[in-house]
């Protein structure tokens, strides 16, 4: 059985011989951008990537997610390799669909290229390995299109907004003792952290009236929400530093006439913490604000709770086995980006396993924004294939004490913990103060 270091020298060159082929993939799936549940081209793209590499993929996974596995026939860890299907709409970026807006400005693409290169590369020596590996193309990281997504879960077609939980509930996940993921980046690092976040719709119900002859008789319902907001911000220094808690949100409907007392008001608010415990005492101080502008109006208000995102942590022997194969591979080094307020769906796997969610180079511009490319086509796609295929061996080939180790990380809960916080989050409330009559 050949050595780890023969392996990866053996993927790096099967990776460098198909640069050409890779490129023009990375290529096809940027101009062809989708949004999150509906990356059906993508996903038949992916499937069809599997079936060339003799692979049966196993497809509609969470509507768009595809699975394809390879096995050694030797025990082992089972791990996952993953790249994340869709766009987000930014319809200024170079590469948006013209009918969409969609375009990949958060370089989702990459991601899903370096599984498909990985995948090309391991396939050949899983015999040479131990264990098993699972490459997982997933839907729906970016938390776009909400009433769309509230359609398919009011058709039960879905559970959640994120590709990631969904999978998790259907038992996709089950089986994998850890995963790996590398995203388009500025530069080559690994977080320590994310923000994990919850998402409300809240509606305040008032009473409608003249506002010139008889306002009195009104009970106005976009002052219920200012004063919400206030209360709110008046809240922020009761908040831990060391909890990173950002409370953010918009008044998307205020009224619908000038002279007319407002009867309805929605706002949409993003809640998001550095703990699962921290994020459901910010989203109960969120609750306590608005019922209290409801009670001081005489009003009614509904908070629908829409669960997002499990905080991310991670895991630091995967970290640095990451940065050992950086090393190895081009001499580079891995930065460490700290804490970081955004969020992510990974956060959601790294509360039940080992999970690595490293960065590459080769963009440049703001994630999200129109100025988001790819300047570096090596290290955008092909570098990262090389390092995922790398980390892979490096935990399964041998007699896999790298991969064991990393695998036994013990998790921050159980899958069943898991679904019932992700319950709790997804619930609607109901507070009536009633003066409407």
């Amino acid at each position: 059985m050949k050595s780890a270091s023969e392996l990866k020298q053996t993927v790096i060159a099967d990776i460098e011989s198909r640069k050409k082929e890779i490129l023009q993939l990375a290529d096809n799936i940027l101009r062809h951008p989708e949004l999150g549940y509906q990356e059906f081209r993508t996903a038949e793209l992916v499937k069809n990537e599997f079936i060339k590499l003799g692979l049966q993929p196993k497809t509609g996974l969470a509507i768009t997610g595809v699975r394809a596995d390879i096995n050694s026939g030797k025990p082992g860890p089972r791990i996952a390799i993953i790249g994340e299907l869709d766009a987000l709409p930014v319809p200024t970026h170079p590469f948006a669909d013209p009918a969409t807006g969609a375009a990949h400005a958060c370089g989702h693409h990459a991601q899903v290229t370096m599984m498909l290169a990985a995948a090309a590369a391991l396939v050949p020596i899983v015999k040479e390995l131990s264990g098993s590996l699972a490459f997982i193309a997933v839907p729906a990281e970016e938390f776009q299109g909400l009433e769309y997504c509230r359609q398919l879960i009011a058709e039960k077609k879905i559970s959640y907004c994120g590709g990631k939980p969904e999978l998790i509930k259907l038992g996709v996940f089950d089986d994998i003792d850890a995963v790996l993921m590398i995203h388009a980046g500025h530069d080559t690092f690994v977080p320590e952290s994310f923000n994990g976040f919850c998402m409300k719709q809240i509606v305040f119900e008032g009473k409608a009236a003249h506002c010139g002859l008889s306002p009195w008789d009104g009970i106005n319902a976009a002052s219920m929400a200012r004063q919400a907001l206030n209360m709110i911000d008046a809240q922020r220094d009761t908040l831990k530093d060391k909890d990173s808690v950002r409370i953010h949100g918009i008044i998307s409907d205020g009224g619908s006439a000038v002279n007319v007392v407002p009867a309805r008001a929605t706002m949409e608010m993003q809640v998001r913490a550095k703990t699962p415990e921290a994020i459901s005492n910010a989203a109960a101080i969120v609750d306590r604000c608005v019922k209290a502008a409801a009670m001081a109006f005489g009003g009614k208000v509904r908070i629908y709770n829409i669960s997002g995102y499990m905080p991310y942590r991670s895991c630091p022997q995967l970290n640095d086995l990451h940065a050992q194969n950086l090393k190895e591979l081009c001499g580079g080094t891995l930065g460490n980006f700290g804490h970081r307020g955004s969020s992510t769906d990974m956060g959601d796997l790294s509360m039940l396993m080992p999970a690595l969610h490293a960065y590459c180079g080769g963009f440049s511009g703001s994630p999200h924004a129109k100025d988001f490319v790819v300047t570096d086509p090596e290290k955008a796609y092909v570098q990262g294939a090389k390092l995922l295929a790398m980390d892979a061996i490096e935990m399964l080939a041998g007699n896999t004490d790298i991969g064991r180790e990393i695998a036994s990380f013990p998790p921050v809960m159980d899958k069943a913990a898991y679904l019932d916080y992700k319950e709790k989050m997804s619930s609607t409330e109901e507070y009536s103060y009633e003066v409407l009559d």
